[in-house]
């Protein structure tokens, strides 16, 4: 083979720099704003989270000059169903002849994962609270991948029968797709790109169309270079209602375990690592996950989906709870098995539900301890708060001035 002529070999190298070059700035600098939650109607859940809609036009030329970015679509925070997913905005749909159409948007996102505070949740009692020398009061920032400008991507609902439309329009550096983790579809709708599509272009639009036969809770996920994609947070929930329901739950929630490779200063994840320094319910750490507030009495029914590469062991205070479905569906009532902690394993997901009897405040946590820190890997060893994988449960007393009293308990003793 002859060589190349120096100049051609230079002109050669020259332009792979300037494509080197061009792919990291595109990563650093494509980011967007988070929009944050939007809590669903009719459910007891708290305020929504103000300083979350604090994206704008502003702030996304601040970061890149010249470069927009769509926003969400019309439907991003209504027609939410019954699910609440704490911190995240629901996605609701329009109709087009008898089919439901949901837009999600890939994109860059810029989000809060805590804001360095320490817990100041009023229903706990003062006395209760610590003042922590070992406290990590850094706001950690990520800049990540998600939909409609929100990490993890809305939680989608639909009805078992439903047609659904699923348009991706992609906003990233690099192609993509989506992946409807556990739907039985046709194959061309699968979303795994490179053996059933072509990934979807940067600037890219991609239907997916198809009926839902089943019910339960699901995944749907990025299939296209998905160490980087899925670590940087292309991920969400799809619920599946049954027609009808025996039992309803009065309380609907549903959360994504995420985790994050952060080093100091630095804003964007390490997909390539494997110590993990940051875990996150619906992309927040506690003290900044919003609690759950339920009444005493209502049935609360818990939806846990696993996009990390971690399993995380889920424990309820003051309970116990059936574990009623899986990312296969609904478990038979004979089957379903009693539990205080379920494990959820990476691309699970594990409904539980329980009635709220037990009056007060309780946390929801997964029970592997780092997971339980905010950035354990960057304070020293000594007396550190709760955060990470840490969610409050209050269950409002009906009558604050009964005595406690077990259900198994026959009344009067």
């Amino acid at each position: 083979m002859r060589p190349l002529p120096r100049q051609s070999t230079l002109g050669m190298y020259g332009a792979a720099l300037a494509l080197i070059l061009a792919s990291l700035a595109g990563f650093v600098f494509a980011q967007h704003e988070h929009h944050g939650p939007a809590p669903a109607a009719n459910t007891p859940q708290p305020q929504p989270d103000h300083d979350a809609h604090a994206m704008g036009e502003t702030s996304l030329r601040r970061i890149e000059p010249g470069r927009t970015y769509s926003p969400p679509p019309p439907h991003m925070g209504h027609q939410a169903g019954r699910v609440h997913a704490p911190a995240v905005a629901p996605l609701g749909y329009e109709m087009d002849a008898g089919v439901k159409v949901f837009t999600l948007i890939a994109q860059p996102v810029r989000w809060h994962i805590n804001d360095g505070k320490q817990s100041d949740d009023p229903r706990v009692p003062q006395k209760n609270k610590v003042e922590y020398a070992m406290q990590h009061e850094e706001v950690r920032e990520v800049i990540g991948w998600g939909y409609n400008g929100s990490v993890p991507g809305p939680t989608i609902e639909a009805t078992q029968g439903d047609t659904i439309r699923v348009i991706l329009k992609n906003e990233l550096p690099e192609p993509t797709s989506i992946h409807w983790h556990g739907i039985e579809l046709p194959n061309e709708m699968d979303g795994a790109a490179e053996v059933t599509e072509p990934p979807t272009p940067p600037g890219g639009t991609r239907t997916y169309q198809f009926k839902l036969h089943q019910n339960g809770t699901f995944l749907y996920h990025s299939h296209f270079n998905v160490m980087k994609q899925e670590a940087l947070g292309l991920g969400g929930i799809l619920v599946i209602h049954p027609p009808e329901e025996k039992q309803k739950p009065d309380v609907d929630v549903s959360i994504l375990l995420q985790q994050w490779q952060l080093l100091p200063g630095n804003p964007n994840p390490d997909v390539v690592g494997m110590d993990w320094n940051w875990f996150t319910f619906n992309g927040r750490a506690a003290p900044d996950i919003p609690p759950l507030v339920v009444k005493q009495g209502q049935r609360v029914r818990i939806r846990l989906g696993n996009l990390s590469m971690d399993s995380h062991p889920i424990h309820l205070h003051g309970y116990s709870f059936k574990v009623v479905g899986t990312e296969g569906g609904p478990i038979p009532e004979s089957a379903q098995w009693p539990a205080a902690t379920v494990d959820v394993p990476p691309g699970s997901t594990r409904d539980f539900e329980f009635v709220a009897w037990n009056a007060g405040h309780w946390m929801i946590h997964c029970h592997k301890v780092h997971h339980m820190m905010n950035s354990h890997a960057q304070i020293p060893v000594g007396m550190m708060p709760h955060g990470g994988m840490v969610m409050l449960l209050h269950v409002e007393p009906a009558d604050e001035k009964a005595p406690w009293r077990h259900p198994g308990e026959p009344e009067g003793k």
